[in-house]
């Protein structure tokens, strides 16, 4: 059985590590869109492609390595990536799984659509400086609402060259995560910040932790909701996932 797991995520390397336990015989290919990503993934696959891959270059390879399988371990918010994964599947009759990160909701914490409304809600209660904690890919959409002055961001190391092209380097935080919630209330008090920025992630992604350090700083949290997709198949435990392999 030859199974493609689109990942990039540490929930992608979990899934991986458990279909070698279980099937053997299995050929497993791992996607991350990082070459740092690409190196953890070498760990859990037995071919990992680390790239960028359009609908035509992933049509054009999920034949060419004869999949049987397509597994979507996206981030929650890659919709892009699971929209392409639907699409391509179904062309080509072949079985697609979505593994999504259960949705857990925080009751201490603001709920909005978008970034655009969570940059507007920040800046309308926050009395300090807010940290901006959601990655390089949303980061204009909120300088362009939130001073630059007083926002803080913490990003990957490797998106540093692209953000200094909008916020000055003293007020970017590169570091590889999860975060504990200690290690997350200490920035947000050394920075001065009484509100932070995050997406719903779900607890792989270091959202409670988040939430927690917050709390225990005395900043609110703002969390985007995840955007809504129609999965043919979608499972939240892996547990459930291996199940459904090894009935098919």
């Amino acid at each position: 059985m030859n199974i493609w797991i689109r990942g990039g995520t540490g929930d992608a390397n979990k899934i991986s590590k458990e279909i070698k336990n279980y099937f053997k015989d299995s050929f497993l290919i791992l996607t991350t869109t990082t070459d740092f990503g690409g190196k953890i993934a070498e760990n859990y696959a037995d071919l990992v492609i680390s790239e960028k891959m359009n609908y035509d270059n992933l049509k054009r390879t999920l034949i060419d390595k004869k999949i049987d399988i397509f597994i979507d371990a996206t981030h929650p918010f890659a919709t892009h990536a699971s929209e392409t994964g639907i699409k391509i599947s179904k062309e080509l009759n072949i079985p697609y799984i979505r593994y999504e990160r259960p949705i857990e909701e925080i009751k201490d914490a603001f709920y909005v659509k978008n970034f655009e409304e969570a940059a507007k809600l920040a800046l309308k209660i926050s009395k300090k400086n807010i940290f901006y904690m959601s990655g390089i890919k949303n980061l204009k959409t909120v300088s362009e609402i939130i001073p630059i002055d007083k926002l803080i961001i913490r990003i990957l190391p490797t998106s540093v060259s692209e953000a200094i092209k909008i916020i000055p380097s003293k007020n970017i935080v590169a570091m590889q995560g999860v975060f504990s919630e200690n290690l997350n209330k200490d920035l947000i008090i050394d920075y001065d910040c009484d509100v932070i920025i995050t997406k719903d992630s779900g607890k792989s992604g270091g959202l409670h932790e988040k939430v927690s350090g917050a709390l225990l700083s005395g900043a609110k949290t703002i969390i985007i909701k995840r955007p809504e997709m129609n999965y043919p198949l979608k499972f939240e435990k892996i547990g459930e996932l291996l199940k459904y392999l090894k009935n098919i």
